[in-house]
């Protein structure tokens, strides 16, 4: 990596799994902010998406147990060490991420344009990426815990019945996740499960958002649906990025309706009033 990266202000994406990083992602885009062109499905980058694997990895985690890398990552020595593989391994797949734009081939430091990625296994790793990137900046979202471990545990169960054609896995069972291209752990398959990991993600991305001050920015996924004139403008002021006079494109794929999902669903009302006080804690109501 050469100076110029070493010393940009790249735009993290974090969050719990489904909770809308990749809408956030189609914003960045429409804003101008550079998202990676190796991205697959889900708008992650895949270079970025693989070395946040491998520091899991190291740390004997997962994306769906990641408790052991925030244990290990919370030593300064650990996380240094690591980063400096993750140079190497980032100078080795940067092309790969630039694709044929070549945006960071620049002459000088103001050629770099805004620019970021999108992983919700950032949430973890970050402590070795700002060791990587000390002026990063990060966008948190965070959408209700009870849609979120609805919208996990429907997509685990969808992928055990394509995978083995079972309703309820057995106490071992764990099959590859195609949509993420990596094995996938049953923990999960349960809105308990589901739930359990949503607050930790959540409590995680604001610890490391109050690290970093005003160089973190939360946006509520219900916020984002509902009231997207305010949000968005918001958003692009922290992204150092104007905001288009014609703003149509930006406002395509929000449908307020889609916040707050589980209301309209008895049993996840029930669930959603079983775990009310963890939902307070973090500014929801059943």
């Amino acid at each position: 990596m050469d100076s110029r990266l070493r010393h940009a202000s790249p735009i993290v994406v974090i969050g719990m799994h489904r909770s809308g990083t990749r809408l956030l992602v189609d914003i960045l885009d429409k804003l101008g902010v550079f998202m990676g062109a190796d991205r697959q499905a889900d708008s992650e980058s895949v270079a970025f998406m693989l070395i946040n694997e491998e520091i899991l990895h190291q740390c004997g985690a997962f994306w769906s147990e990641p408790m052991s890398a925030h244990f290990l990552l919370a030593q300064p020595d650990a996380a240094a060490q690591l980063a400096e593989s993750v140079r190497e391994a980032l100078a080795a797949q940067l092309d790969k991420y630039a694709g044929p734009s070549g945006w960071h081939r620049g002459s000088s430091q103001g050629d770099l344009p805004a620019f970021g990625w999108k992983d919700p296994r950032n949430t973890f790793t970050l402590p070795v990426w700002k060791q990587v990137f000390p002026s990063l900046r990060t966008l948190h979202i965070v959408r209700h815990g009870v849609d979120v471990a609805a919208s996990l545990a429907r997509r685990h169960a969808e992928a055990l019945r394509a995978a083995t054609g079972e309703s309820i896995p057995s106490a071992l069972t764990v099959i590859r996740d195609h949509a993420l291209g990596v094995l996938s752990s049953r923990r999960g398959w349960t809105l308990a499960e589901a739930f359990t990991m949503w607050e930790q993600y959540v409590e995680k991305g604001r610890q490391e958002s109050a690290a970093l001050g005003e160089r973190a920015l939360e946006v509520r996924y219900e916020d984002l649906l509902m009231r997207p004139e305010q949000v968005i403008p918001a958003v692009a002021k922290f992204c150092g990025v104007p905001v288009p006079a014609r703003q149509e494109a930006l406002l395509d794929g929000l449908e307020a309706g889609r916040a707050f999902a589980f209301r309209r669903d008895p049993e996840l009302v029930a669930f959603a009033g079983s775990v009310r006080g963890v939902l307070a804690r973090y500014g929801y109501t059943t």
